[in-house]
């Protein structure tokens, strides 16, 4: 997988002057602390890049500030979600896999999960690089009326955390209507 990997890397980069960004994923094999680690550990930096998905990294055990602290130039791409920490205890209890957690709602609406993303945000600026990142929620099956509401409700509580703006610019003291102001 790691060679295969950093193959596809050198091949993007050569041909189209870009860097792959794998995401952890749950029942996958990059996944748990102890996998996303060792594959990092054994791919090139250069060549490959970490999307780090808080939720699926915290469904599988892992703490996303550590790894932000530990191989934070290696991320290069959020999803922000959480996992609600009751449906988990289950899960991991009757070994209930992936696709059947979500639909007992396993990935649960910000602030009520982990991990909290406060801490993550703010892990996540200490690496001072502008990083992309992305409001997830992984539910199915879901009525076509249910997500709007719930995007709404976590832009409004990620802004009180201090994440910037969504429309791409930059909140600066100078910035008209920045947020917080």
């Amino acid at each position: 997988l790691t060679t295969q990997t950093e193959r596809l890397g050198r091949e993007v980069r050569d041909r189209f002057g870009l860097r792959i960004v794998v995401h952890p994923h749950a029942d996958t094999h990059i996944d748990s602390e102890e996998n996303v680690s060792r594959f990092l550990d054994a791919t090139d930096p250069d060549l490959v890049s970490l999307c780090l998905d808080t939720g699926h990294y915290a469904y599988c055990g892992g703490d996303s500030v550590k790894l932000i602290e530990t191989y934070g130039e290696r991320i290069g791409y959020l999803h922000l979600k959480q996992v609600d920490p009751e449906i988990l205890a289950e899960v991991v209890a009757h070994e209930v896999p992936f696709g059947p957690a979500v639909a007992r709602g396993v990935m649960c609406e910000p602030p009520g999960g982990v991990p909290a993303l406060e801490p993550v945000l703010a892990a996540a600026r200490e690496l001072d690089v502008d990083l992309f990142a992305i409001v997830e929620q992984d539910m199915y099956p879901c009525p076509p009326d249910k997500p709007l509401p719930i995007a709404r409700r976590t832009r409004d509580f990620l802004r009180s955390c201090g994440a910037p703006r969504t429309d791409g610019r930059r909140r600066t003291p100078d910035t008209p209507n920045a947020p917080g102001k």
